[in-house]
């Protein structure tokens, strides 16, 4: 009976051993998950902001071109009443020549 009962506690041991080691080797492997999942949360919130910062741009290019077109259409505009007014002080100038 104190045979069995020895071996009954070094099988145990064993076991526990064994058992020890496959824990050991899992807390080892979670460890490495959560530094992949620490990377990949890092990635993912990194690349967000490159997200959000790029959509800024693109709306503040976007308000940028709108204006300029603002600004080019005012300034066809005046270059429009610019070439009339030339042409006619033109026209009148060359009438003053004519005329005897």
């Amino acid at each position: 009976m104190l045979k069995t009962g020895l071996i009954l506690a070094a099988l145990l041991s064993m076991t526990s051993l064994a058992q020890a080691k496959d824990v050991s080797a899992q807390q080892v492997g979670v460890e490495y998950a959560r530094g992949n999942l620490d990377k990949a949360e890092a990635e993912y919130k990194d690349n967000l902001q490159r997200v959000s910062d790029s959509e800024k741009r693109v709306t503040d290019a976007q308000n940028r071109l709108a204006e300029d077109r603002q600004k080019t259409a005012a300034s066809k505009k005046s270059l429009d009443e610019a070439k009339a007014k030339y042409t006619r002080a033109q026209e009148l100038l060359d009438q003053a020549w004519k005329k005897p």
